[in-house]
C-alpha cells in the first residue's frame, strides 16, 4: 500500500512540466535560429563537432532526474503488513445545513465555517467511530458515507459549502431521512445522527422521520446556530463586492435562530439539543455523551508499519543528474580549438 507523506506538494510536478515545455522550446527555438543564421553547408562546418544525441540524453537525463527528486519530495511510504484492526465506536452521521442563511455572520467568522471548525475538531476526537457526512438546503444528499478514514470525511467536510446545492430551504427531515438510510445492519442501536442547522424545517414530515428513527434505535443530537435577535445574509456580487438579502420591499433580510424543530428531534429520540451561540463546547460535551453509548465492534484490515522510501528515488535523481553533468555535447577537439 503506497501514500506520501506530503501530497500537499503535487504541484511541484508542474514545474517539472513548464521545465520539459521550456526544453523543447529552445531545441526548436535554437534550430530555426541557426537556419536563419547560415545555410546547410556552413552550418554543417559551424556544427561538425556537436554531438545531438548527447544534447538530447542531457535533456532526457535532466528531466527524468528532476522527476525523481520530486518523488523524493512528496515522500512515499508503503506499508508492509496487511491486518486485521478491530475497533469500538459508534456510527455518527453529521448533517449540516447549507442554506444561505449560514452565511451570516453572528457567529464568527459565519454560521457555516464555525460549524465546519467545530465538526473538523469533533472527528478528530474519534477513536474507532465511523463519521458520515450529509449536507441539506432544499434537498439534501449523502456527501460522505460511513467510513473510518477521518483524514476523507475532513476533506468531504472542507469542500461542504452553500453553493454545492442549488435549491434554497431547509430540509431538516429529509437530512436526517437520508442519514438514516446511510445506516447499515439492523442492529438498533450504536446509530447517532446530529443535525446542525438555524432554523425550522420547512419540508414536514418531522413526525414520520422521529418515528422511523426511534423504530431503528437512532438517536438525534442537535446543534442550533445563529442568534435569537438574527442576522443580515451576505451575498457576494460578481465583482467581489458584499452586500446583503434584501426583501421586495427594499428590506434587509434577517435570518435568527429557530430551535424547536432542532429540540422536537432530539427529545423525542434520547438525545440533547445545543446552541452553538450560548455554548462554545457544544461539540466537545456531546461527543462525550456519544462515548458514553454501548459501541460495537468494527473490523477492518489496514495496512501497518509505514516506512519512508524517499531515498530511492533521491539516490535515483542525484545520479541521473551527476551524469547529465559529466555528458558533452561538444567533442575535445572543439574544445581546444575554441
Amino acid at each position: 500500500m503506497l501514500k506520501f507523506e506530503h501530497p500537499e506538494l503535487f504541484w511541484i510536478f508542474l514545474i517539472l512540466l513548464a521545465i520539459t515545455g521550456l526544453f523543447i522550446y529552445r531545441n526548436k527555438s535554437r534550430k530555426r535560429d541557426l537556419k536563419s543564421f547560415a545555410d546547410e553547408t556552413i552550418q554543417g562546418k559551424l556544427m561538425q563537432n556537436f554531438n545531438p544525441a548527447r544534447r538530447k540524453a542531457k535533456h532526457y537525463l535532466t528531466i527524468l532526474g528532476l522527476f525523481f527528486l520530486s518523488i523524493a519530495v512528496v515522500g512515499p511510504k508503503v506499508g508492509k503488513t496487511l491486518k486485521k484492526v478491530e475497533r469500538k465506536g459508534v456510527d455518527v452521521i453529521i448533517a449540516i445545513d447549507i442554506s444561505n442563511s449560514m452565511n451570516a455572520e453572528d457567529l464568527a467568522p459565519s454560521r457555516l465555517e464555525r460549524v465546519k471548525y467545530e465538526a473538523t475538531k469533533f472527528i478528530d476526537k474519534m477513536k474507532g467511530d465511523r463519521i458520515g457526512l450529509v449536507a441539506f438546503a432544499g434537498v439534501s444528499y449523502l456527501q460522505c458515507p460511513l467510513t473510518l478514514d477521518y483524514s476523507a470525511a475532513k476533506l468531504f467536510l472542507d469542500a461542504i459549502s452553500s453553493d454545492i446545492i442549488g435549491v434554497q430551504g431547509t430540509a431538516m427531515a429529509d437530512a436526517v431521512q437520508r442519514g438514516i438510510d446511510a445506516f447499515k445492519g439492523d442492529e438498533k442501536k450504536h446509530k447517532v445522527i446530529v443535525v446542525i442547522s438555524d432554523g425550522e424545517d420547512h419540508e414536514g414530515k418531522i413526525a414520520e422521520v422521529i418515528k422511523t428513527a426511534r423504530e431503528k434505535g437512532i438517536v438525534i443530537y442537535s446543534i442550533g446556530v445563529g442568534s435569537y435577535s438574527g442576522a443580515p445574509i451576505p451575498v457576494v456580487a460578481k465583482d467581489g463586492s458584499i452586500a446583503y438579502k434584501k426583501d421586495r420591499a427594499g428590506k434587509v433580510v434577517t435570518t435568527a435562530l429557530q430551535e424547536n424543530t432542532m429540540k422536537e428531534f432530539a427529545s423525542e429520540t434520547g438525545g440533547e439539543y445545543y446552541n452553538l451561540n450560548k455554548n462554545n463546547h457544544a461539540f466537545e460535551e456531546m461527543y462525550e455523551k456519544i462515548r458514553g453509548m454501548e459501541q460495537k465492534d468494527f473490523k477492518t484490515h489496514e495496512f501497518s508499519d509505514y516506512e519512508n522510501r524517499y531515498q530511492v528515488f533521491l539516490a535515483i535523481g542525484l545520479i541521473l543528474l551527476i551524469m547529465e553533468f559529466f555528458i558533452r555535447d561538444w567533442n575535445k577537439k572543439n574544445e581546444e580549438m575554441a
